[in-house]
């Protein structure tokens, strides 16, 4: 665009430096960066007030491209945000050994967080009911949440009734002992799985066909997994094969 690359360079590097929410003056800066401003504006980088065109404000978006801690969570991290702040607070939840849940809460957050990992179906105007299924907590994994938050979670939040019926057995786990088994075992099932990306050949016009495809997938090894009843494998990569394919049908 014409401009100077060592006036860029110098104006981005000190965007990094300034403080979210604090005005800077534009009567310090070059032509050149005076001039970026506006490109800045349109990225959403500065902000620049209608009232008056000699201050400017950095934006979040440029505090945080430019910090080297993010301001971006993930869906784990704001899961412990969330029971970290709800500490000390009264519990809510009970579940029972059918993995039946009910919240005493309309707290739109922690309905929210509930949903991660519990498949809500009923909602009151001061409870929440669900069921926590398979699917919903290999849900709660996909998304980075452990089989030991939810736990950590559903004990910390327990309802007053399940303490008291704790203490009455001695002192027994607050959350029944199967709910809690079967959290664990739907995570180490779901890590026994491996995803593998690629691509399915079957339905072949014959089976020297499918054994000279399978053969030659197989020796430059990208042979994933192969059925000969069925006359079909899979391959990790198609590039290869498809010419192999092609120069066969050439023949």
């Amino acid at each position: 665009m014409g401009l100077d690359s060592v006036d860029v360079l110098s104006f981005l590097f000190m965007l990094g430096s300034l403080e979210l929410g604090r005005a800077y003056s534009t009567t310090t800066l070059t032509k050149t960066q005076n001039q970026m401003l506006d490109y800045l504006v349109d990225f959403g980088l500065v902000y620049i007030p209608s009232s008056t065109s000699k201050q400017f404000f950095p934006t979040r978006l440029a505090t945080t491209l430019t910090s080297d801690a993010t301001a971006l969570r993930s869906v784990s991290a704001g899961f412990d945000a969330a029971q970290a702040t709800a500490t000390g607070t009264k519990g809510f939840i009970i579940i029972e050994t059918n993995y039946r849940l009910y919240a005493y809460t309309k707290s739109p957050l922690q309905i929210a967080v509930l949903s991660l990992f519990t498949k809500l179906t009923t909602r009151y105007p001061n409870m929440v009911s669900g069921r926590i299924t398979r699917e919903s907590i290999y849900r709660a994994i996909s998304h980075g949440i452990t089989s030991d938050q939810v736990i950590s979670y559903l004990s910390t939040h327990a309802h007053p009734q399940l303490i008291k019926a704790s203490s009455a057995q001695g002192g027994g786990p607050v959350l029944p002992p199967t709910v809690v088994d079967q959290i664990r075992l739907w995570q180490i099932e779901n890590e026994r799985m491996k995803a593998t990306s690629g691509f399915l050949f079957k339905e072949f016009e014959s089976q020297k066909e499918y054994d000279a495809c399978a053969k030659y997938a197989d020796e430059i090894g990208v042979l994933v997994w192969k059925s000969d009843v069925k006359r079909m494998f899979f391959v990790s990569r198609v590039e290869q094969l498809r010419d192999y394919l092609k120069s066969r049908k050439a023949k």
